[in-house]
């Protein structure tokens, strides 16, 4: 497969404030968020300098307050991604922020609602039905980074499995040109509703906790993959344009004093935060104007992304936070990270 055309593309970076929970409902806000001016600032009352340096304002591509929805947020920050998918561009969208901030809920929708892959999955084949002049054929792929093991959470046919020792634990490879991959099941998908019914069976078998900050805490790092291949029909020797679209739900981090966890969800939560830490590291590096050496191979998290976070790809980061006074400190990270990912740039190119 070749590459041309390329082009470099800053990371769109998004903040995402979520409601107050119930655990919350008692605490003031820390957070403003000011979707005209594209900031989060903190409140006054907990900036003692806010009227000389306003230090803890940060600006972003877009920002969605407490009232906005998640189609508004795919509208403006996805759905562009998904348009060059279908025209042959690499495309990966990062949920990223604390345990119970919201990642899952816009990435994978809940109770309902639908999230990002749900609207990505509808919108692809809108674009397929635009385009009676090609084939495409669109195939899935779900995985989990799980205590740094990398599982197939296709290829569970239940969740006892887990339990019982039988899952498939996938080992990361190189291609000849030495880009990184794992041998993982792809089901070949025909319409959106079969798109989004490989999410909610690969969902059966991610491996979830409640924890003091969250009732339904994803445990693990997810990364739900569509892969999009199409030429012109009756043409034979048509170039075949292939893409892969990757939406990344990445485990929160937590402190295990504010999670109230103990035991093994501890040692899960130590290998989320360091995964996290290497995610962060590698995005500091790569932000840097004279960047040197990146290494990926802290964690099998960096290490599957790199191809995306390496170039050959169009990418956007929605960071979903709390404004509540009790997660001061854990959105400020949050917004701290959201920033140095701004400073990212890609080459994204078509595949063909």
């Amino acid at each position: 497969m070749s590459s041309s055309g390329s082009n470099e593309n800053s990371i769109q970076v998004a903040i995402r404030m979520r409601p107050l929970n119930s655990n919350e409902k008692d605490s003031s806000r820390a957070w403003m968020v000011k979707p005209e001016l594209g900031c989060v600032m903190k409140s006054p009352q907990y900036d003692k300098d806010y009227a000389k340096s306003k230090r803890y304002t940060f600006n972003y591509d877009k920002v969605y307050n407490e009232e906005s929805t998640t189609e508004i947020a795919f509208n403006e920050l996805v759905k562009p991604l998904v348009n060059d998918l279908v025209d042959g561009i690499h495309g990966t969208i990062f949920a990223y922020g604390t345990t119970g901030s919201g990642k899952t809920f816009t990435m994978h929708g809940y109770n309902g609602e639908k999230g990002f892959v749900q609207m990505a999955a509808q919108h692809i084949f809108t674009l397929i039905g635009d385009s009676p002049h090609r084939d495409f054929l669109i195939r899935t792929s779900f995985i989990e980074v799980y205590n740094e093991e990398v599982r197939d959470l296709l290829s569970i046919s239940d969740a006892s499995d887990i339990k019982n020792g039988n899952k498939r634990i996938l080992k990361i490879k190189e291609s000849k040109e030495q880009i990184p991959f794992v041998d993982c099941v792809e089901v070949l998908v025909g319409d959106a509703d079969s798109l989004v019914k490989s999410l909610f069976e690969g969902q059966k078998n991610r491996v979830v906790a409640t924890t003091g900050m969250n009732e339904y805490s994803s445990r693990s790092h997810s990364i739900f993959r569509i892969t999009i291949e199409s030429e012109s029909k009756g043409c034979s020797d048509d170039v075949v344009l292939k893409s892969t679209l990757s939406l990344v739900d990445l485990a929160g981090s937590e402190n295990a004093k504010s999670a109230n966890t103990t035991g093994q969800k501890t040692i899960e939560g130590g290998n989320i935060n360091k995964s996290l830490l290497a995610l962060s590291t590698v995005i500091e590096k790569l932000g840097q104007p004279k960047r040197g050496f990146v290494n990926y191979r802290d964690s099998k998290l960096t290490r599957i992304l790199q191809p995306s976070l390496g170039g050959n790809a169009k990418i956007a980061i929605i960071c979903c936070a709390s404004p509540s006074a009790v997660y001061m400190e854990e959105t400020l990270s949050t917004l701290k990270f959201a920033s140095r990912a701004k400073l990212v740039k890609t080459r994204a190119m078509k595949n063909e």
